[in-house]
């Protein structure tokens, strides 16, 4: 498969800089109050409430209307770092569910949930749920339960058949939580009118017994908070107080100071209440900097004040008031730059942090079938058994592993970042799997991390087949690619928007414009291996394909018998983007003795990973993860791989590496 550079984890830009329908619209806007110049970041509201229940609006930085969404989810919502929208659901009792919307930012004006790009799935085990809030880097959802005494847990991969991989008992109902990721510490709104502090919450395996208690002497007769925001840069905490839920006027808002060492009773450093704040069930609240964002849901409203952290307490009116029907949550839309396709970065400089192999089958029953091994092949980081039949193995952006085996796809949660030790699990995983999918032997694929494709090679019946990357259980594909021979592996190129696909007859089928003619016509052109103008001679069967987008270069890996243990042998090809027919290799590495592996080492070498200089090859039939080093350079011939190491029956290798970005608030 292509694995250069796939397993990029923690880089966590949002994919969301897209062109949005210019319509949509709120029947129920009224002008909005405030500086006419105001800008903010594009916002997302869930509503909750007559005919708006479960309908997303997008706001654009003039905070307009641009374009809606029809959820089925009604309560807390929360993006991860590519843009997907996590949402509770108490719509239809308990147990709630949870939905993942995949890339809800670039979602027409007016849709709604679609199987083969987004997940619904029982929240096993809860009551009520309401906000919620991402672990980006662990990769876990934390729930509210409210009415259940509890925060639920599960992992962001998570689909059809999860259980709660935490349950914390608590002593009283949260409605809403702030998680410091870096800290590890918890933050829970409570309805008793407290604020609930519990540090190492994570590493302190899920354990509800608070560390401090927080409580605004500030409050009102009846105090019930609901909405809260932390800003770790300067341990704010920010928190909205629903009052009594049946009066419209007896909201507030608190601003707690130095919240992570705060405990007992403690005077807010600001306090907002009365008629000018419009502050009456303010049910949620997000941070943008110093800009505070509330959901106002008895008076149909979103407040904004600037520079919430400063000014003075007391009837202070916001800064900007938007009509908005119901409003239940707010998200805020982040969209940095994600540079190129996690899945093609192949420069020279990026720093790998460890080779993911997969073994198929492992050395014995039980034993892991997936080593995280140092990029030097010296020794095995971590280790995995995902319990699957395991084929061929890529990452995404935030570190969640997509293993394909014989009759579906696996998604396991983080890893790339962690698990060791562990094993398949429902509470953080989940299969893609069933007749709808099509799939009967998928074996090399390709996760596109622009469009959020998962693009499979299934060899059983000739095709690609391409899923969303958040689609879970029996699921049709989004469309799909016929080939008139089967094929191994694949990779796609997203800047030339190409598609090549390796074959086991020997060929690579090539196809342009793949996002648009999705293949319909055929392959544009074959390319056909060959040396001095003559096409290799058979037995060849290219397993596995790389395409280097700087150098417009082609690597493949070709088996040759899948019965012969010692005929591999690994291609390049220049002029990848127009080669067709009949191409000469510039680099062929090859003992030229199907007999014997030579020096190379090349029996069955069915995938490959490139890091931009050195290409890791599964060698399966050698039991051997090798390295060649330079490959683009190499002369050639019956050359060694440059390091080895022992691995029972290696099927499948990934790269893994780390990349800086932005974290959502």
């Amino acid at each position: 498969m292509n694995s250069k550079g796939k397993g990029l984890w923690g880089l966590s830009p949002l994919v969301v800089a897209v062109a949005l329908a210019a319509c949509g619209g709120d029947n129920d806007r009224r002008p909005a109050t405030g500086d006419g110049d105001f800008q903010t970041a594009p916002l997302l509201v869930m509503h909750n409430g007559g005919d708006s229940v479960g309908r997303i609006d997008r706001l654009d930085g003039d905070l307009n209307v641009v374009a809606t969404f029809n959820a089925g989810a009604n309560e807390g919502i929360a993006l991860d770092r590519l843009g997907n929208l996590y949402a509770a659901d108490d719509s239809s009792g308990a147990p709630s569910r949870l939905q993942a919307l995949h890339r809800i930012a670039g979602r027409q004006d007016g849709s709604s949930p679609n199987a083969a790009l987004d997940r619904d799935f029982e929240a096993a085990g809860s009551m009520t749920l309401k906000g919620i809030a991402i672990a980006h880097e662990a990769g876990l959802v934390m729930a509210a339960n409210t009415g259940g005494n509890s925060i639920e847990v599960y992992g962001t991969a998570a689909g059809a058949g999860a259980v709660p991989l935490a349950s914390t008992a608590l002593a009283g109902n949260a409605w809403d939580l702030a998680y410091d990721e870096a800290a590890d510490r918890l933050f829970l709104a409570m309805t008793n009118g407290t604020v609930i502090v519990i540090d190492d919450y994570v590493e302190g395996g899920f354990m509800g017994t608070p560390a401090r208690t927080i409580t605004p002497d500030s409050a009102g007769s009846v105090s019930n908070i609901h909405g809260i925001a932390y800003r770790a840069d300067t341990d704010t905490l920010v928190i909205t107080d629903v009052g009594d839920a049946a009066v419209a006027d007896d909201g507030r808002l608190y601003v707690i100071e130095g919240a992570a060492s705060a405990d007992g009773m403690v005077t807010p450093a600001r306090t907002l209440a009365g008629p000018a704040t419009s502050l009456g069930n303010p049910v949620d609240l997000i941070l943008d900097g110093d800009t505070a964002y509330i959901a106002e849901k008895s008076n149909d409203a979103v407040l904004i004040y600037r520079n919430v952290f400063s000014g003075e307490s007391g009837d202070v009116a916001p800064d900007r008031i938007v009509d908005s029907t119901k409003p239940e949550s707010l998200a805020l839309v982040l969209s940095p730059d994600i540079g190129a396709d996690l899945s093609d970065i192949d420069t020279v400089g990026t720093v790998f942090t460890g080779l993911a192999v997969t073994s198929n089958p492992p050395a014995a029953p039980g034993d892991p079938d997936v080593l995280i091994l140092d990029t030097g092949l010296t020794a095995p980081q971590r280790a995995f058994t995902s319990g699957l039949d395991r084929e061929s193995l890529a990452f995404n952006p935030l570190g969640d592993a997509y293993v394909s085996y014989d009759t579906g796809v696996g998604v396991i949660n983080r890893l790339a970042s962690g698990r060791d030790g562990e094993t398949f699990s429902h509470s953080r995983d989940r299969v893609i799997e069933g007749g709808n999918t099509g799939l009967s032997a998928p074996k090399g694929f390709d996760v596109a991390d622009g469009p959020g494709w998962v693009l499979v090679a299934d060899q059983g019946d000739p095709a690609v087949r391409v899923f969303g990357a958040q689609a879970g259980g029996d699921v049709a594909p989004l469309f799909t690619t016929t080939l008139s021979v089967a094929p191994w592996d694949l990779d796609y190129d997203p800047d030339g928007d190409r598609l090549y696909v390796a074959l086991t007859d020997g060929t690579v089928a090539v196809f342009d414009s793949f996002s648009l003619a999705r293949g319909a016509d055929g392959p544009d052109r074959v390319i056909i291996p060959a040396e001095g103008g003559t096409a290799f001679a058979a037995p060849t069967n290219l397993h596995g394909i790389v395409h280097v987008a700087a150098s417009d270069q082609l690597i493949v890996s070709d088996v040759g018998s899948g019965t012969n243990p010692t005929d591999g042998k690994l291609y390049v090809l220049d002029n990848a983007s127009s080669a067709d027919d009949i191409t000469n290799v510039s680099v062929r590495i090859d003992d030229n003795d199907n007999n014997a592996v030579g020096n190379t080492l090349l029996g069955n070498p069915v995938d490959i990973a490139f890091d931009g200089q050195h290409l890791y090859v599964a060698e399966k039939s050698q039991g051997k993860v090798l390295r060649f080093d330079h490959i683009l350079d190499s002369t050639g011939g019956d050359v060694a791989p440059s390091v080895s190491y022992d691995q029972a029956s290696p099927e499948s290798v990934s790269l893994i590496t780390v990349l800086p970005g932005n974290t959502p608030e």
